[in-house]
């Protein structure tokens, strides 16, 4: 890297930090929680939606089995969700609280088939709506545990700290990636990431009239599901441009993450067959 490329590098780094200290002071929370006691201390398989997920619980059931198991989003609405139990359950997206519809599908269907001890990570700024807290508090089985979403950027020593502190992640523009920043800050020696297909590019498509459709298959509902806009948190259907940036900034993100992970001497393993993520480790099963 040439010596003037260094320097805007350092500068924008150097601005970033500060920029993420801002946002800390502004949005973190500085007490969040953690599980207190973990199944499987030392592994940790992350149930991403990606529509490739059934095929590998189902075809390697072994590798599964007595891990400690990490559910998203809408697992809940599957029968897997019954059938593998899962430990801990994490969601990022504000339209699960924000939507009425989507709320009562996640939150209502969780406190109605929880018959297991589980943690259930939620965003801080979540707490501020009080509908979801009603929907599931009469559940004892269910465990809140509130997390920090404040984006990070910087240096990335700058950036480890905060992350082991659990003041911010980075960038949280799809809820896998504060799934894996939230496991490395438990125990667990290497975590397993199943169902991250990520193959959202061929998937893309702008009709005549200039909207982007954008067809996102889950393991849950890739028989059911069809092309349709992406709703950003204001509601309104995201241009071509936004979606390929958050789709940038994500793929960025988990390079922040290997990172992090190297400094804690930790191993992220991508599990999963033809995945588009290209900063974790691989593994066959």
């Amino acid at each position: 890297m040439a010596f003037e490329d260094k320097v805007v590098k350092g500068l924008g780094d150097l601005w970033q930090t500060f920029l993420s200290v801002v946002k800390i002071v502004l949005q973190s929370k500085w007490h969040t929680q953690l599980p207190d006691a973990l199944s499987n201390p030392d592994e940790l398989l992350i149930l991403a939606n990606g529509p490739s997920l059934n095929e590998t619980v189902t075809s390697h059931p072994d590798f599964v089995r007595g891990k400690t198991l990490l559910a998203v989003n809408f697992a809940v609405n599957s029968p897997l969700y019954e059938e593998l139990k899962p430990e801990l359950y994490l969601i990022a997206d504000p339209l699960f609280w924000i939507v009425p519809e989507k709320r009562e599908q996640l939150f209502g269907t969780m406190a109605r088939k929880t018959t297991w001890p589980m943690t259930f990570f939620v965003p801080t700024r979540a707490l501020k709506d009080k509908a979801w807290q009603e929907l599931i508090a009469m559940n004892s089985n269910i465990r809140l545990c509130i997390y920090n979403t404040t984006p990070i950027e910087g240096y990335q020593g700058f950036c480890d700290r905060v992350f082991r502190a659990g003041l911010g992640v980075p960038r949280p523009h799809n809820v896998l990636i504060p799934s894996i920043a939230v496991g490395l800050r438990m125990p667990f020696q290497k975590i397993y990431l199943a169902g991250a297909d990520h193959s959202w590019l061929p998937e893309i498509s702008v009709t005549d009239d200039n909207v982007v459709l954008m067809h996102q298959k889950h393991f849950y509902d890739q028989n059911q599901s069809k092309a349709a806009t992406v709703s950003q948190e204001n509601l309104k259907s995201a241009r071509l441009y936004t979606i390929l940036h958050h789709m940038s900034v994500a793929f960025k993100s988990y390079f922040v993450l290997e990172a992090f992970a190297q400094k804690m001497h930790k191993e992220v393993i991508n599990v999963t067959p033809n995945s588009y993520i290209d900063a974790f480790k691989r593994m066959k099963l």
